[in-house]
């Protein structure tokens, strides 16, 4: 029996009425719990208390797989969820740790080796939960004590983080590191104790992701405690929702609960799998049908829910290995339950896998948000155009984005010059899902303008390298009318280009951004407003400094350059070193080489090659003569996802 309490007194006197004492579980801020043989009477006393919270037997639970073996040859899942994709572009999970709570990982497996990292064993290999020696250990030798003696937990493994060395399969996380958490004997069979202390030490160790390819229909408040334990550690936690289908509202535990990503199963064809357990706590779908992997001495295909969990796993695992959390809204209420808002946005990792799951067509009982999908999740951004006419100072326009971003920079500069008057992209609320933005002439103009063009692009912030090692480092700083010295987060090999602009709207007077000195580790920015006037409010500006070079980022073609200090107030040509279909192109001024407030414009955007110019504005005098200045620019093949 498990016997919840509510203080140490409790877990003592539980420990003293107990015939034998198992196990006693810490849940932090969710209370405690004692794992024993209790006779009635004692059960009975120990009901009668206020500081326990709970007695509920502690019963088992089961790796979930219909164990089906095929001769499929390469892993249709790892190709459909796109990480093949993401593994091209470089991404391959290294830097993430992920906890296989299940039989054990095959210890010698030339697949899964290289990624292997430390073990802890609630079930000893070639024992039983029960504590009876195993019939069979499927031919593992038990080199560890969490060797994989059935071949459940190896499976998954291998669809979490394979190695891509040439032979045998490829996982999703090709260089994430597998930590074999064996709660689940040579039989599949594990007791709630057990699955709770795998989880919890999962969360103690400090890796970020849990895969739990197991489950129970019956609910355990000792596994959701150490569940709510975890999770309030920053651990992701992704289960199995069982194989009980066709059925509705019958999600096993614990993918049932709230703290827990609930994956179904998916076939070749896009369809739910028909053993698939389906419900409202679905809260993604993966391949889960005829799934090849690894299992100790080789390979095979299985099919099960079980199969679909690692996928997401393994997508977690590259989103963790790239900087997310796993949820940036994390609070319980008064009863120890996760809110509804927490709940229902949950940011981090979590939220990035369910704003980027690809809508199959399954109902929400069956697929939840919808097929998760490594390259979108992994995506750092978007970028766009728009062609609009500015009919007054008080227009804003809304741009909605394709994705949900935690903390989003825009950049949206320069325009294009269909029209005379001097003029820049103004942006105000910059949100996770939208921007506003107008085409802003200078205070001495009548602030209504000719349609123009103007190309944006959003990144998340954080720092992120191209598949040919450039760096990219975007993030926000806040000034006004005098420099400021914002210090980059990294050391950048060569000195980037800085693409800057303000994100916010405090000031309403019409404002651009300068720059000077960038260097391998910082750059200095200000606001400067036109001459008349001078001063500024403090404003948040966004900046994304990227090394310059030709390279791909999730497939997607960049090229970061900078002219020589050679762009003057008349029009230059920038000669691109690739060719594009349809380009987007952002740039800004990289030097203060004169202080007359100034922006860019371009026009005649070809495949090849743009025209830029410094604009002056004209408050003060009517010279716009300009000493030449660098310009640094980003061309992008694209228009949608980064």
């Amino acid at each position: 029996m498990i016997v919840g309490t509510q203080s140490w007194s409790a877990v003592e006197r539980s420990k003293a009425q107990a015939d034998v004492v198992i196990d006693t579980h810490d849940f932090g801020e969710g209370g405690q719990a004692v794992v024993g043989e209790f006779s009635d009477s004692a059960l009975a006393a120990l009901s009668q208390r206020d500081d326990i919270r709970y007695i509920e037997p502690n019963g088992l639970v089961r790796a979930i797989d219909h164990g089906t073996r095929g001769t499929q040859t390469i892993p249709w899942g790892v190709d459909r969820i796109d990480a093949d994709e993401v593994q091209h572009d470089g991404f391959t999970g290294r830097g993430a740790d992920v906890g296989i709570i299940d039989t054990g990982i095959d210890s010698d497996h030339p697949d899964l080796q290289a990624n292997l990292g430390t073990g802890q064993a609630y079930v000893r290999c070639g024992v039983q939960y029960d504590g009876t020696p195993c019939a069979s250990t499927n031919g593992n030798a038990c080199l560890e004590p969490w060797d994989d003696d059935d071949d459940h937990g190896t499976h998954v493994a291998g669809t979490v983080a394979a190695v891509n060395n040439t032979e045998g399969v490829v996982g999703v996380a090709t260089s994430a590191t597998l930590h074999a958490v064996k709660a689940l004997d040579c039989n599949g069979v594990g007791t709630f104790s057990d699955i709770a202390s795998a989880v919890v030490y999962v969360a103690d160790q400090g890796w970020e992701v849990a895969n739990m390819s197991l489950g129970t229909t019956f609910a355990s408040q000792a596994v959701h405690d150490a569940c709510k334990y975890a999770y309030r550690r920053n651990v992701v936690l992704v289960a199995a929702a069982g194989n009980d289908g066709p059925c509705t509202n019958c999600v096993n535990y614990p993918a049932a609960y709230d703290e827990v990503i609930a994956v179904s199963a998916t076939t070749r064809n896009d369809t739910l799998a028909d053993f698939s357990s389906t419900g409202p706590e679905i809260e993604l779908a993966a391949p889960g049908s005829d799934v090849r992997s690894t299992i100790p001495g080789g390979y095979a295909s299985f099919s099960g829910t079980s199969m679909a969990s690692p996928h997401v796993g393994g997508a977690a695992a590259h989103l963790m290995a790239v900087g997310f959390n796993n949820a940036n809204n994390i609070t319980y209420d008064s009863n120890d339950t996760l809110t509804p808002s927490s709940y229902e946005n949950p940011g981090g990792a979590r939220g990035q896998l369910r704003d980027t799951a690809e809508n199959i067509g399954l109902s929400e009982a069956e697929g939840g948000y919808g097929l998760v999908d490594v390259e979108a999740a992994l995506a750092i951004g978007e970028s766009g155009t728009v062609s609009v006419s500015q009919p007054n100072r008080t227009t804003w326009f809304t741009v909605n984005l394709e994705r949900s971003y935690d903390n989003p920079i825009v950049i949206m500069n320069p325009v294009s010059r269909n029209g005379g008057h001097p003029c820049h992209v103004r942006l105000r609320n910059v949100a996770s899902q939208s921007f506003q933005f107008q085409i802003e002439e200078w205070a001495y103009l009548d602030g209504a303008h000719l349609e123009e063009t103007v190309h944006y692009v959003v990144f998340e912030a954080g720092a992120y390298t191209s598949s040919a090692g450039n760096r990219l480092e975007v993030d926000t700083m806040a000034t006004d009318h005098q420099f400021t010295r914002t210090s980059f987060f990294q050391n950048f090999t060569d000195t980037p280009v800085v693409l800057s602009q303000p994100q916010t709207y405090r000031g309403q007077d019409p404002i651009v951004t300068r720059q000077r000195d960038a260097s391998s580790n910082g750059v200095d920015i200000r606001l400067q407003e036109e001459e008349a006037r001078g001063g500024h409010l403090s404003e948040t500006v966004g900046y994304a400094a990227i090394e310059p070079g030709v390279f791909t980022i999730n497939g997607v073609q960049f090229e970061v350059g900078r002219t020589p200090d050679v762009v003057p107030d008349r029009w230059y040509r920038i000669d691109f070193q690739q060719t594009y279909n349809s380009p987007l192109f952002v740039a800004a001024i990289q030097t203060f080489d004169e202080s007359d407030t100034a922006g860019l414009r371009y026009r005649e955007l070809t495949g090849s090659s743009v025209r830029v110019l410094v604009e002056e504005e004209q408050s003060r005098d009517s010279e716009t003569t300009h000493a030449t200045e660098v310009v640094g620019y980003a061309v992008i093949e694209t228009s949608g996802l980064i």
